[in-house]
């Protein structure tokens, strides 16, 4: 567990031994490449996509609204599909600036997907060995930490949301370009790490962010003191390394920046903050394997068994459903641990390890509260799971270093033995208390799930004791390995077979027609909709069925099933609009009318000129259609009506003004038990507005979602009523004139208008995007320049002059 035992390391000693031997190079890339392909063959060698969890819900509609936009030379600055719109690059996970999206202009869109999930494997394969190779760690146990990454359960599990997939696969490479640059500060260093650093922004986890940004100052602080002074240099080089990195993803940090502060997005309570917290029990995964997971039926951890069983955060599914890094790298870290415990170094990382641990378990402990609590920036952040990557990366890290300091000349091999024995030793004890005694199933899942089914209580009990059996069994061959260094090459064998039996199973792919067949009721919707014009609908439907479908998985027919609904986001694919909301920049004005589901779905999403609404069939059985309802169209395989509502105003059209002081007046007029005339538009305004009929003709010209324009003919003084989402950026010109724009509805807005004839001209722009791009060009400029002066005085340093010798 030592980055650096014994004497300090110099700047680079890895790197210069990979120059002497080039084929080292060759070798790792070819790998990268290979052992991702053949790992995932099922995606490798199939037209199946990954279309699992947010894969389909948030990450295909992101890129298939930022492919179609940037296809057509447009910028995609607000996304009209998730309730009733919001800035797209102010959305942090849209990734609107990952260099991945330029696979979208040239592939179809589920080759691009699957295509963008694979290459992270060979990023996080290539980050983990060159930041391994840089603490001086064996070309045999930096391929053997670089495995135990790539393969393990989170990463390969998480190609259910490559929206974290992306920044987790690349923090070991930003690691890297930081500790690089901290041994040896130049311009080209500092711009490898920090471009490294903006990419796990763009990636869209700000969480991954600040925490690489937090472990990548960690290891600087880290590093031997060798001569006096250096301290000051090296908290120096720190925070330029920080400060570049946050000034070159300036243009996806300002946007969300300047959302956050109107309040809109993140985490609104401690308790949403810890939705989806890691369970305790868990944490055993790391060492046995995925013990809860169904391998061949869900492919994952059944819902049931996170309901009974594991329940901690506020969703009864778990965020990945494995964890497992091996059990070999286990005994590896371990052994390190053993070795290094002397240097205080070695307790450093090891705490720094302890934290991301705690914090990982979310709610299980108070101490992601206390964090939630006292440090405000990081309020915004959702989901302690999803720092489990972190806590997998340290273990191969870990493993890593172990490697080096057990397995390498003049190691401690003797640990590896006293590690593995100890680690067999335990796993044995698990799986025959298990098998003899039913230790597991009577002490845990019993007492927690009293009438489970038999089939999934043997289930659970074999996967305990063959899990158990094979992690004993492994650890036991580490020891072998270790008495017989000769046989190191075993240990990448061992770790291979073991992260590919236990994890491959668990990642899914779909077929492709999935994605590409519009369901039952988009034929309907668009049928009863002119071509062209902006449709909404919402999807009151919350849990979505698998209905047996012969060739398709079980969660195969969950994505069919989310399809069917037009649950938001799926709905982009057909060009419909959702009232529903599923993207976190949704507004906070929405969600408070929100709040009364019934109300909502049968009176206000209507009366905010939502059409139609998708809903279950045995629900309208018995208390029948809503007051101006109708089924329109059914799909009998999922259960599901479409109905229309008459309700339903145009998008855009005139009302009469009935102004109020503030949002929570509106709020309570909005939710009276009487709804307001139809004709009428409760408007916050500053001063009372001249009301006239609320009557006249509208006529609109769209030329983006961005831009559009109402030429408008008021019989009298009245608002022009917009019904899209309420949001800072937006702005109107009235005849050329800039004019406010005025909340009304709670969650609409509204544009005043006196009588006659006038052009209402309506833009958004993200706000901060434009100063993110420009602070992003002139940083890497700033750099460019940097490096061209420094190459240019070391030509001059390098020229002798003839005649001279040295």
């Amino acid at each position: 567990m030592d980055a650096n035992p014994g004497a300090p390391i110099s700047a680079e000693p890895a790197q210069r031994v990979d120059e002497v031997r080039p084929g080292w190079r060759w070798m790792l890339g070819g790998l990268s490449l290979v052992l991702p392909a053949l790992f995932f063959f099922r995606a490798t060698f199939s037209s199946d996509v990954f279309l699992a969890g947010d894969t389909l819900r948030a990450f295909y509609p992101m890129r298939a609204y930022w492919a179609s936009r940037v296809s057509r030379g447009e910028f995609p600055d607000w996304f009209p599909y998730d309730g009733f719109g919001q800035s797209f690059p102010a959305i942090f996970i849209s990734g609107v600036f990952h260099p991945t999206t330029l696979l979208h202009l040239v592939l179809p869109l589920g080759v691009a997907v699957k295509l963008t999930v694979l290459l992270c494997f060979p990023v996080a394969f290539l980050g983990t060995a060159a930041l391994l190779r840089e603490w001086g760690v064996p070309r045999a146990g930096a391929l053997f930490g670089a495995l135990t990454f790539t393969f393990s359960g989170y990463l390969v599990c998480i190609t259910n949301n490559p929206t974290y997939l992306l920044p987790a696969s690349t923090v070991p490479a930003a690691l890297w370009g930081v500790l690089r640059f901290v041994r040896r500060p130049t311009p080209a260093r500092l711009t490898v790490g920090g471009g490294l650093l903006a990419l796990v922004a763009f990636g869209g986890d700000a969480q991954a962010f600040a925490v690489t940004q937090a472990l990548g100052v960690l290891m600087a602080l880290a590093e031997p003191v060798t001569a006096p002074g250096t301290w000051a240099r090296r908290l120096g080089a720190c925070l330029l390394m920080v400060a570049t990195g946050g000034l070159l993803a300036a243009p996806q940090l300002f946007p969300a920046a300047g959302l956050l502060l109107t309040g809109e997005p993140g985490a609104r309570s401690v308790t949403e903050a810890q939705y989806f917290s890691l369970h305790p029990l868990r944490v055993g995964e790391l060492l046995l394997g995925p013990f809860l997971t169904d391998p061949v039926g869900v492919r994952g951890i059944p819902e049931v068994a996170v309901r009974k069983l594991i329940f901690v955060g506020g969703f009864t599914r778990a965020w990945v459903d494995s964890l497992y890094v091996g059990t070999p790298a286990c005994v590896l870290a371990l052994a390190g641990l053993g070795a290094s415990w002397r240097r205080g170094r070695t307790w450093v990382f090891v705490g720094a390890w302890l934290l991301l641990v705690l914090l990982v378990l979310g709610s299980a402990l108070p101490v992601y509260g206390w964090v939630y609590q006292l440090l405000p920036l990081w309020r915004p952040f959702r989901y302690p799971e999803k720092l489990a990557s972190f806590v997998v990366l340290g273990l191969a890290v870990g493993a890593g270093l172990g490697w080096r300091r057990c397995l390498g000349p003049g190691g401690s091999s003797r640990a590896v033995i006293v590690a593995g024995v100890g680690v067999a030793a335990l796993c044995a004890a698990v799986a025959l208390g298990e098998a003899l005694g039913g230790v597991w199933t009577r002490g845990w899942v019993l007492p927690h799930w009293p009438d489970i089914p038999r089939a999934a209580r043997e289930g659970l009990s074999g996967n305990v004791v063959r899990m158990g059996s094979m992690a004993a069994g492994l650890a036991l061959a580490c020891a072998v390995l270790a008495w017989r260094p000769r046989l190191g090459a075993g240990w990448l064998v061992l770790q291979g077979a073991a992260l590919f039996l236990e994890n491959a199973p668990l990642y899914q792919v779909s077929p492709v027609e999935i994605l590409e067949t519009p369901p039952p009721l988009v034929a309907r919707i668009r049928a009863l909709v002119p071509e062209g014009e902006p449709v909404r609908v919402n999807t009151v439907v919350k849990a979505y069925g698998a209905p047996p479908l012969a060739g398709y998985e079980f969660r195969d027919r969950l994505s069919l099933g989310q399809v069917a609904v037009l649950a938001p986001d799926t709905s982009v694919f057909w060009g419909i609009e959702s009232a529903a909301s599923y993207l976190p920049g949704r507004s906070t004005r929405l969600l408070r009318l929100m709040a009364d589901s019934r109300r909502w779905a049968g009176e206000l999403a209507p009366r905010l000129s939502t059409p139609y609404s998708v809903v279950r069939t045995e629900e309208l059985r018995g208390a029948g259609p809503p007051p101006g309802g109708r089924v329109v169209a059914e799909d009998p395989l999922f259960g599901l009506s479409l109905m229309a509502h008459a309700q339903a105003p145009a998008r855009i059209h005139l009302a009469r003004p009935e102004c109020v002081a503030s949002l929570d007046e509106a709020l309570r007029r909005m939710l009276a038990p009487e709804l307001f005339a139809p004709g009428d538009a409760i408007v916050e305004c500053a001063a009372p507005l001249e009301a006239g009929a609320g009557t006249g003709s509208v006529r609109v010209t769209r030329e983006s979602p961005e831009r559009f324009t109402v030429e408008v003919a008021a019989d009298g003084p009245s608002v022009l009523v917009i019904n899209d989402a309420y949001q800072p950026g937006w702005s109107a010109t009235l005849d050329g004139a800039p004019v406010p724009i005025l909340p009304a509805n709670v969650a609409v807005r509204a544009v005043a208008v006196p009588t006659g004839s006038h052009t209402v001209m309506l833009r958004y722009r993200t706000p901060g995007l434009l100063p993110g791009l420009w602070v992003g060009a002139l940083t890497l400029g700033a750099l460019a320049v940097a490096m061209g002066v420094t190459r240019r005085r070391a030509g001059k340093g390098s020229a002798v002059p003839s005649g001279v010798s040295g």
